[in-house]
């Protein structure tokens, strides 16, 4: 239906939709009404002469009272504002008028119309509360805190201030004052609950601020109310696995098997568990709940297999590991990561030829970024297989075999490096000098550069190239001056020219580094059997503590011995 309205001047038409023409007049009635409710108000009790509006305090309040709990906020906006023209020291009114403002969202105005207010009562807290309240609203945290600081100093058992006042310390990361702030709450706490959800919020805190030992309070005394909370168990499982307390990981994880049922939590729990284990090297534990986790529904039986295959290897049970490795390369069509680490189970069974051929395979079918790996990966096989047979005294094989990892990577320092040894082996010092410089040529980022210069001092020191072995030993030192070994070998040096002082020092030095280096020990009791008998007696005896077989030591400890009766 169309209302259609004639009006003469101009002359026109307009047509009006019914639910436009209700909105119209619904707006005029109410204004009608607010202008009527006005004049009631402020113009009742009629005039005299000389007098003129008779406004009543106690009806405007009771009005915008009731208008603000029918949420009228506007209204209240309208009155209170007339009203505050003509009495605006009404402090009463004028609150009502900033919580109208702030309720309507009118963040501005409610904040102008409590400091108008804080000027004439500034201690009144209903004020601080709303200001607080609009400066929470507009992020102003600094003033907010402020303004509930001043609350909870007035009210120090004030549960929502001090509710307010613990979360704004907790949004400006004022970890410590948050936290006193909800310890606060944990004493106006009305149940168990309330206490329990605190305490994970303290618990957090507390770990944030790297307080490790109150977040572990925190997590028990939330336990102590729900001890088989699985978020809360699950928490203080995580933290200390943050610590590195694995122990006490494990005890909390194995704990949660009792009531997890969850699939996805109980794969976390046994996920976590096998972490634990893997870190603490308990490989047979590590397969244990790692085939617990396979019967779990959604759980990644691949994968899971694939790291039961590793522990095993781990373990030395490579027979085991190579069969499961075998099996999961038949189940995937696309299986190279898996089919690595069949080769590299091979090769610690020294089955080489199988790890060849498996590497091969993988050859034939790799994509250039997948081939270059692979060639790397049998370089790698070969100088091992070349170690193998240098182990048994097969050295043409040997030399074979790393020529052949030449071909895969032929700037591989551990070839030249390997190459050397056997040289030195055949006592062939030249050529292991040679080998050795090519090694630490190749060596762009100095991986195995200590390890390289000892073989260089040794070739040296065999060839009578005591000035080169000095040099090579001085590099070495100069790049790692704790290495035991290269201290050791240079006081063999200074001993050989006398230098007894240097000697000394670079033995105990060697010593420092590694307790365990008997030749070190031993060569310094006898720069002690001059100058320090009883030192060099101690040392001998720490020796044969060490090593029983140690013959030099025993000998020279006797020789001590003998020489001292007399």
């Amino acid at each position: 239906m169309i209302i259609i309205v004639y009006i003469r001047e101009p002359k026109m038409y307009i047509n009006i939709s019914p639910d436009i023409m209700i909105i119209v007049i619904a707006f005029a009635v109410a204004a009608i009404a607010i202008y009527i409710l006005y004049s009631i108000i402020l113009y009742q009790g009629g005039s005299s002469k000389g007098d003129d509006l008779q406004i009543s305090t106690k009806n405007i309040l009771a009005q915008v009272e009731v208008l603000f709990e029918k949420q009228e906020y506007a209204l209240v906006e309208l009155l209170a504002t007339k009203y505050l023209d003509r009495v605006p020291g009404h402090v009463d009114v004028r609150i009502y008028l900033a919580k109208a403002f702030f309720e309507d969202k009118k963040y501005n105005q409610a904040i102008k119309q409590c400091s108008i207010i804080l000027k004439q009562k500034p201690s009144n807290t209903e004020t601080h509360m709303i200001l607080g309240k609009c400066y929470v609203k507009k992020q102003f945290l600094g003033k907010a805190i402020r303004e509930y600081e001043y609350l909870y100093e007035q009210d120090k058992k004030n549960k929502e201030v001090i509710q307010t006042l613990a979360e704004l310390y907790k949004s400006t990361e004022q970890l410590y004052m948050a936290i006193g702030a909800y310890e606060a709450l944990v004493d106006l706490a009305e149940n168990d609950a309330e206490i329990a959800d605190i305490q994970s919020i303290i618990a957090q805190l507390n770990i944030d601020a790297h307080d490790y030992p109150a977040a572990f309070e925190a997590y028990k005394t939330r336990l102590g109310i729900y001890p088989k909370d699985i978020d809360t168990n699950k928490k203080l499982a995580e933290l200390y696995v943050k610590i590195s307390n694995y122990p006490a990981a494990i005890e909390t994880l194995l704990y949660m098997l009792d009531f997890v049922n969850d699939p996805k939590t109980l794969l976390w729990v046994y996920d976590t568990l096998v972490t634990m284990y893997v870190m603490t090297e308990d490989y047979t534990k590590a397969i244990e709940y790692s085939e617990k986790m396979l019967e779990v529904q959604g759980s990644d039986k691949f994968k899971i297999r694939d790291n039961i295959a590793d522990f095993n290897l781990k373990l030395g049970n490579v027979q085991e590991g190579i069969l499961i490795l075998e099996d999961l390369v038949l189940m995937s069509q696309n299986a190279f990561d898996v089919t690595v680490e069949l080769a590299k189970a091979y090769i610690q069974n020294k089955e080489y030829q199988k790890a060849l051929d498996k590497y091969l395979l993988l050859l034939d079918k790799a994509l250039p970024r997948e081939a270059k790996k692979v060639n790397l990966y049998i370089a790698d096989m070969y100088i091992d297989w070349s170690i193998y047979m240098s182990e048994n005294g097969k050295y043409e094989e040997a030399f074979e075999y790393l020529r052949s990892a030449a071909q895969y990577n032929p700037i591989e320092p551990e070839i030249f490096y390997n190459n050397a040894k056997i040289y030195l082996q055949l006592k062939n010092y030249t050529a292991a000098v040679d080998s050795i410089n090519r090694a630490i040529e190749f060596d762009k980022e100095m991986k195995y550069n200590a390890k390289y210069l000892l073989v260089l001092a040794n070739a040296h020191h065999n060839l009578g190239n005591f000035f080169e072995e000095k040099k090579a030993l001085t590099d070495l030192l100069k790049t790692d001056d704790k290495n035991a070994e290269g201290l050791y070998r240079l006081g063999l040096m200074y001993a050989a020219q006398h230098d007894i002082k240097n000697a000394e020092d670079a033995f105990k030095r060697a010593i420092t580094y590694d307790p365990e280096l008997l030749p070190a020990k031993y060569n310094l009791a006898l720069l002690y059997e001059n100058n320090n008998r009883d030192r060099a007696r101690e040392l001998y005896m720490e020796i044969l503590a060490a090593d029983p077989t140690y013959d030099e030591a025993r000998r020279a400890l006797n020789d001590l011995s003998t020489s001292d009766g007399f």
